[in-house]
């Protein structure tokens, strides 16, 4: 039922968690020379040598499972309820996903001194728990229409 205002921002929402798959999240660069980029499956070393790749498995699970749960809630357009709990489920993976993010970016700035400079899929997950919390309150006022059609019954 995709002309509902939620499934608008859940559709959304799919999209912008997809994002940080195909950009970087981040570029690292070293003083004694080399850029690396950040990228939610891992740390891809562009310049330098020799050639450097770092995967973050949980990071990339977490970042398909955040881009499944709001496509698949679309479709779950009968079951109100399973709406409020995915959403909600949605936010908080979408918050955790910026956390452990940040956590994974600054853990390997830190260990060579390295200097960050933020790209846009970093702010990308706090767009889609904002998302997530406007298409909760849709499903809530789905939930409150329907009720009111209940007591008029």
């Amino acid at each position: 039922m995709i002309q509902r205002i939620q499934s608008v921002y859940l559709f959304i929402i799919t999209i912008l968690m997809i994002l940080p798959l195909c950009t970087p999240i981040a570029q690292l660069i070293v003083p004694a020379g080399g850029i690396f980029e950040f990228y939610s499956y891992g740390v891809i070393q562009i310049e330098g040598q020799p050639p450097l790749k770092v995967y973050y498995w949980t990071l990339l699970s977490i970042n398909i499972i955040a881009i499944l749960i709001p496509f698949i809630t679309i479709f779950l357009y009968k079951r109100r309820r399973w709406q409020v709990r995915l959403c909600l489920i949605e936010i908080i993976l979408c918050l955790f996903f910026f956390a452990l993010m940040w956590y994974d970016l600054n853990r390997f700035a830190n260990d060579a001194e390295i200097s960050i400079m933020y790209k846009i899929g970093f702010i990308l997950p706090v767009i889609s728990a904002i998302l997530g919390y406007l298409a909760l309150r849709g499903v809530l006022k789905d939930i409150q229409l329907i009720r009111s059609y209940d007591r008029i019954r």
